[in-house]
């Protein structure tokens, strides 16, 4: 269904996937209070879109991390949560008058009634990315730690951080989830592309991967400099050339 400009796809009885133009948001409710997972780009009224699913529960809304395009609406809430790390990247990045961030930290439990998720520190794509772990649905929700193409270039994001995040994913949690809930591309991933992406970032770092042209892509100053893509088995690496 449409609500204002976003197209909102039911998963279940209590989980919706919000669309934007770039990016996708996530709704969770619980008995006791609902989730929002990240704000898209910022082009249409999503408190409109939430209040319709989640009334009259209480609203929590957690960032994965502070990319543009999912902090874009963040103006329309008072408060949200992020890792700590993030906060720096978050000050640059915020629109005017964004939510507080609020910090949340590796091991915390966001306790809906009913739902319970974990959230999980994976430092990479940017210094604060986290992913929320439901075991009891086995969902892992990832932001953009885990897609099919990832951007590993620029200030605030590290490649061997990105590698240390997925071998903590591969030895910690594997077997804790089957699915993975992502911000772009198809919305469900299987959880065994994380060792698809694992091996092409540690390809990447030893430089066994020829870069190609990935065509136009967002660089931002500082970072006018030429990117190139770095593809293995399906899984693809935006960084410098």
């Amino acid at each position: 269904m449409k609500i204002d400009q976003y197209e909102v796809l039911q998963i279940n009885s209590t989980t919706w996937r919000i669309e934007g133009d770039i990016s996708r948001a996530f709704l969770f409710l619980g008995k006791e209070r609902a989730m929002l997972v990240d704000t898209t780009e910022g082009k249409g009224d999503l408190k409109k879109v939430v209040d319709t699913l989640s009334d009259p529960l209480p609203l929590l809304v957690v960032n994965t991390h502070a990319d543009a395009d999912h902090i874009g609406c963040n103006h329309q809430f008072d408060s949200v949560f992020m890792h700590p790390s993030e906060f720096s990247y978050y000050a640059l990045k915020a629109p005017e008058h964004a939510a507080v961030p609020v910090g949340i930290e590796e091991g915390e439990i966001i306790d809906l009634g009913s739902r319970k998720f974990e959230v999980i520190h994976l430092p990479g794509h940017t210094c604060g990315s986290i992913a929320l772990l439901n075991r009891e649905e086995r969902i892992l929700v990832a932001g953009d730690t885990i897609l099919p193409s990832v951007f590993i270039f620029g200030e605030f994001r590290n490649l061997r951080a990105l590698i240390f995040s997925l071998e903590k994913l591969r030895d910690r949690f594997f077997g804790d989830f089957d699915v993975i809930y992502g911000s772009h591309h198809d919305y469900q991933i299987g959880r065994e592309f994380i060792l698809q992406e694992l091996a092409c970032a540690k390809a990447h770092l030893e430089g066994s991967l020829q870069g190609t042209d990935p065509g136009r892509i967002p660089l931002e100053p500082p970072d006018f400099r030429p990117a190139a893509a770095y593809t293995l088995d399906g899984s693809t690496l935006f960084d410098f050339a």
